[in-house]
């Protein structure tokens, strides 16, 4: 065989063994296969897609393994693995991993409530556009929530989100619309073209799992001061029960009312020596488009100071809560 026929057969061969390897390859599992799969509820089969893109650092597959830990679906629930995710994910610029790690030190989800790690991290997510973020982040400067106290910031943030169509943060803005003069909202809407980053770091929400009402992280609320007592020269009556039922404490909310009511019992059971003589109660709250809520709530607090500290118990003793104006 001459040389160039021996060359050209040699070709053939390497191309004919290409192909075949190319055809006998296994197929590669992508972030988005893992997505299907736990469309699908098949939460086992999502983990374990995504554990590889994971070890690599990709955001999407390590802010999805922390929604399974966070929830509970094909692993245990745990709270503080969840965090380690959407730690790693939110080092990288992952909006929805900023905001969700933001929402854990919030409510106190991994034995304390910290705001100010909370607002750290929940600021990044509103810069980053996160509508949800930005009605907490407002929430926060309002209510003096690991920063201090700012109602232009609060109004600006919460101006944001309400753009964005959240009817949460439209309910927010009308009460701080109530409480603040038309001067300060005019000031508070100059501030607003230098909040968002000039390069935002959308998510690829085609490679992020969906997140139900049911699981989502409760938001924040907005308090506004009472209005100031008149004078009076009137001696003080003793308050009643009823006056003082000013502040309460939540600590959970759930779609089913009985899964609900048997919580409460659980917990009322549990923390009998912190809860003392307060009364617990589950308040049904409709919340249009997101559906029905039942909410567990303690009261009566007369003042928030009381309210803070009972709160701080439960959650020192590993029970999250916040505390709500009545």
């Amino acid at each position: 065989m001459t040389y160039p026929a021996l060359r050209k057969s040699f070709c053939f061969m390497i191309i004919l063994w290409g192909g075949l390897s190319l055809t006998t390859l296994p197929a590669v599992a992508t972030v988005a296969d893992g997505v299907y799969a736990y469309e699908q509820g098949d939460y086992q089969k999502a983990r374990m897609e995504w554990l590889p893109y994971a070890a690599l650092g990709n955001p999407n597959a390590l802010y999805n393994l922390g929604q399974l830990s966070r929830m509970g679906r094909g692993v245990e629930k745990d709270y503080t693995i969840a965090q380690e995710y959407y730690l790693r994910a939110a080092e990288k610029g992952h909006v929805g991993a900023q905001r969700n790690l933001g929402t854990l030190y919030y409510f106190g989800r991994l034995g304390q409530v910290d705001y100010a790690k909370a607002h750290n991290w929940l600021l990044k997510a509103a810069r980053n556009g996160d509508p949800r973020s930005q009605l907490m982040t407002g929430t926060m400067y309002y209510n003096g929530q690991g920063v201090g106290k700012d109602p232009l910031k609060a109004y600006a943030w919460i101006s944001l989100s309400a753009q964005r169509g959240l009817g949460n943060a439209k309910t927010s803005l009308n009460k701080l619309r109530g409480v603040m003069t038309s001067e300060d909202i005019e000031k508070a809407k100059k501030l607003i073209p230098a909040m968002i980053s000039r390069q935002l770091s959308p998510d690829d929400v085609g490679l992020m799992v969906k997140q139900p009402e049911s699981a989502a992280p409760e938001m924040a609320e907005i308090t506004p001061p009472a209005p100031p007592k008149a004078a009076t020269t009137a001696p003080e009556q003793p308050a009643d029960r009823a006056t003082e039922d000013n502040y309460r404490i939540q600590l959970g909310s759930f779609r089913a009312e009985k899964v609900a009511q048997k919580t409460l019992d659980d917990l009322q059971q549990k923390f009998a020596d912190i809860i003392g003589d307060h009364k617990g109660t589950v308040e049904f709250a409709d919340l249009g488009e997101k559906g029905i809520y039942y909410r567990l709530q303690l009261s009566p607090f007369k003042d928030r100071a009381s309210a803070n500290e009972l709160c701080a118990q439960l959650t020192q003793a590993g029970q999250g809560c916040y505390v709500l104006k009545r």
